[in-house]
Parts: structure tokens; sequence; C-alpha cells
């Protein structure tokens, strides 16, 4: 059980109105289930372009409780970003049994959704236990007036489920949807405009692929730092422990680690620098710069360094690498990997100073890292939230922030140097679309070829513009867009 010390809990009554009665039990403890119900609560109170990322999220308020189990944490988790992942397919089904077309009050929505939610995709406690629980944790915010309700909706799913099994109790029902674009949005759980576009881009199979890839677990992919250790070593020590991991297919520092449950800093040998967790896509960018000893790099939106110190690895940590990041936070968290990693090449610089420079700066890297800021509709599968926090509008406006930090960076590139632009998103409005705009407004630069040092099984992923795209349905890695941009000799 979790332990409210400070504020009770407050925070489940986020949102609600009077009528409700809502009484506040300070020092009470509470169960995971309630927990992740008080952070959906707030969550779903934002508007979108408020909220910060969910795991975000998550971890502040783990850390505002008291000592947590690890099998507490691990509910918690799965509750939360089960029921942001499958959100409109269970309320699909609450829909279905509630009977009724009237607003449901965020309190006995949520409980109705994280309810549900179990009863549908979990097995570890009985649907009789799951709705005992639901009526119990709704009652502790003083809502009795929704414990009818709640009590006979979870009991009707529990007994659907009980007779049909998990499979088909989750399936929709045949003949409810003209629509097969809304039926796919419901079924797999996604924004409708957002398949709408998908589907008429690569046509409703490749549409409904994606969009289950998006709903499959993450694997959990490591970087082995090559000027530590290698490969053998590390696969070696998690064997001897019972856990089990493959090489990646495409990047050669690049493994794929399972029968691990946990925290990954708590894998043996990440104390000692021997490896980042790091998604095979991303590690793969980074190698598309084609980083080499003796080169001034520049890491334009380093965030916690997994790039950054990838690129450090991959030039024997004989390089001169500055890393920015407009998150302070971020930086710390860069500044602890590259110790932790052993790679003392890696400068990380203060924004407002760098930005102070940037004229004594102008033609001084060789190469530079432009990892944008974007729409994150390539990571879905890591961060089911991004869903319901995008827009088409946004990606527009990603997009031309995009194309003004490719502006606001390329003078700092030395003539003939070169200037890598990713992103973790393949929409076309943050990708080729942007690198169209800059190459149509300066004229001195041109695309390049992509590094001759980038791995051979991995070529497949350059297409015939010559562009990096990675994608979750073909690769099973995270979903990347990189193109590399060269300025003219003469510029």
């Amino acid at each position: 059980m979790l332990n409210f010390s400070e504020a009770g809990l407050s925070g489940l009554v986020t949102g609600l109105s009077k009528p409700s009665r809502i009484r506040i039990y300070r020092g009470s403890r509470v169960s995971a289930r309630d927990l992740a119900a008080s952070l959906l609560l707030t969550w779903e109170a934002l508007e979108p372009r408020q909220r910060e990322p969910l795991s975000r999220m998550a971890e502040d308020a783990l850390s505002r409780v008291g000592r947590v189990s690890r099998q507490d944490r691990a509910l918690f988790r799965q509750i939360l970003f089960g029921v942001v992942r499958w959100r409109s397919l269970l309320d699909w089904h609450i829909g279905c049994l509630l009977r009724s077309n009237g607003r449901i009050h965020p309190l006995l929505k949520t409980y109705l959704r994280v309810g549900a939610f179990q009863i549908l995709f979990l097995d570890r406690v009985p649907p009789s236990a799951v709705v005992n629980e639901a009526v119990t944790g709704i009652e502790r915010c003083g809502a009795s007036w929704a414990k009818g309700v709640l009590n006979a909706v979870l009991r009707r799913l529990a007994r659907r489920r009980e007779g049909m099994g998990p499979e088909k109790a989750r399936a929709l029902e045949e003949g409810r949807f003209k629509d097969p674009v809304e039926r796919l949005a419901v079924a797999t759980s996604h924004p409708y405009w957002m398949v709408k576009r998908w589907v008429e881009r690569y046509g409703i199979g490749k549409a409904e692929v994606l969009c289950h890839e998006n709903n499959s677990p993450a694997p959990l992919t490591i970087r082995v730092n090559v000027t530590l250790t290698n490969l053998n070593v590390v696969r070696n020590l998690f064997n001897s422990t019972g856990i089990d991991a493959i090489p990646c297919r495409y990047s050669p520092a690049g493994m794929v680690v399972s029968g691990f449950k946990g925290t990954p800093t708590r894998l043996p040998g990440f104390d000692k620098g021997w490896f980042q967790v790091q998604d095979e896509g991303a590690q793969l960018v980074s190698m598309c710069l084609g980083p080499l000893p003796g080169d001034r790099i520049l890491d334009a939106c380093a965030g916690v360094g997994g790039k950054t110190t990838h690129m450090a690895e991959l030039t024997g940590c004989h390089a001169v690498i500055h890393a920015i990041d407009k998150d302070p936070s971020r930086l710390e968290m860069l500044r602890e990997n590259a110790g932790r990693l052993g790679l003392d090449c890696i400068s990380v610089l203060d924004l407002s100073a760098f930005r102070k420079r940037c004229k004594a700066l102008e033609g001084y890297y060789d190469r530079i890292l432009l990892d944008v800021p974007c729409s994150g509709m390539g990571v879905i599968r890591r961060h089911p939230d991004i869903k319901w926090n995008r827009s088409q509008e946004s990606l527009k406006e990603a997009g031309e922030n995009q194309l003004a930090l490719l502006n606001g960076i390329k003078d700092l590139v030395r003539p003939g140097g070169r200037l890598l632009y990713a992103t973790c998103s393949f929409e076309p409005e943050e990708t080729i679309e942007v690198l169209g705009a800059f190459l149509r407004e300066n004229q001195g630069w041109k695309r390049a070829a992509l590094a001759s040092m980038f791995p051979a099984p991995a070529r497949v992923f350059i297409n015939g513009d010559g562009c990096f795209s990675s994608w979750p349905t073909v690769s099973g890695t995270d979903g990347f867009f990189a193109s590399m941009l060269e300025r003219d000799t003469r510029d």
C-alpha cells in the first residue's frame, strides 16, 4: 500500500464539483490503483498542450509518496500507462454498458477506466476483486453516490470477460461501425484524425499494422559502451544472472534485453558505465552523423545525452563535443551519464552563455547534430500519452519551430561541414517538408550522403531521397527520420 503522508487523498479530488461531497483523509493509505486514478484525473484535467510527459508525471507522483514496493510501482505504472494507451477502447466498452449518453463525472469515469482496464487486460487479480477494490477506492474519495453505477458496470464487464475470455471481451462488436477508419481508431485506441491521415497516406492495412505496433510493448534495448568493454562481456554478465540479451539486428553496439523486470539502472554493469539504455533506432541516428576522432561536434538539442555519449564513444572519446539543451534538469542528467560512462570529451554548456558566444562560434563545428523537438509520433509505443497530446495543428507548429532551429544553427557549421537534421517522427510536416523549406531558403546547402561508417545492415533504412527512416512496423525500432545537410565549401 502507498502512504499519502502529506496530502492524504487530496490529489484524488482534482476537478470535482461540490455535489460529490468529497472528504479528504489525511494520512490515509491508498492502493497503487488509487494513486494511478489520482494521476489520471490530474492528467485528464489538463489541456493537452499543458501536459508534461506522463512518464515524468509518474516519477514525480511516486517521489511524493512514502516508500513504495517494487510490486506496487509496477502495478501503478501498468494501470496508468495501460489506461492511457487503451483510453478510447475502454470508453467504448464503458459506454455500451452504462446505457447513458450523458456526461460522466470525471471521478466516476476514471475509476471505470481503471477497473475496465484491469478486467480486460490484466489477469493477476480476479475480476470480482477488481470490482470490489474499485468500489472501495471511490468510496474512500467520499463519492458514495457513484458506488452503484461503478459496481454495476464493472460487474457486467467482468461477466463478459468470464464468459468470453479477455481477448474476445476486448473485441468490438460486429456491425457497430460504418466507417472503417472509426472502427480502427476505436479498436486500437488512437485519435480519429491520426488514423485517418495514416489510412490516406499508407492504406488501411499498413495503418492498422502501425496502430497495433504502437500498442505493443517496446523492448529494453541498450548500447554497450565500447570504450570500456564489449558486447560479449556484457552479454555473459547478464546471462550469469539469468538475464537474456541478444545483439541488435542493425546497431553493432546494441543489445535487446529480456527476462528482467525493474528499472534498467539495476542491471549489472550499469554503475560501471558499461552501457546506456537507448533504442536501436536512436543509436543508428547518431551513427548517421559519422563523427570522427578530432572532430569539433555540437549536439544542439542534447536532452539527457543518449546520442551525445554515443558520438563520444564512436570517436573513442577523441573529439571535442559540446552539448546544449534548454532544459537544465536534462543537462544535469547528461553530466551524470557522461561521468558514469567515463566520457570526458563532452562539455555541457549553459544555453544562455552559449547564445552569447554564437557569433564567435560561426564556422567552428565540423559536425552538428540537431535532434529537434518534435511530435514524437515515432515513439508512441514508449509514450502512449503522445496520442492524446497532439493535433494536426501541433504538427505544423512543430515543423515551423524545427525550421527556425535549423536556420538558427546553420552558421555554426564550417564550410564543407555537415549538419544532421533528425526527428523521432515520420510525419511530413516535421520531416521532408522542413527539409525542403530549408534547402529552398539556403542556397549554400545541399543534401549529402549519409556517413560511410553507417553499418551496412542498416542501409536498408536509407530511402530513395537519401534520408534515414526507421519504422516500428518494419525494423522493430522506434520511428526516426534523419537527413544529412552539407555546407558549401565556398560559403
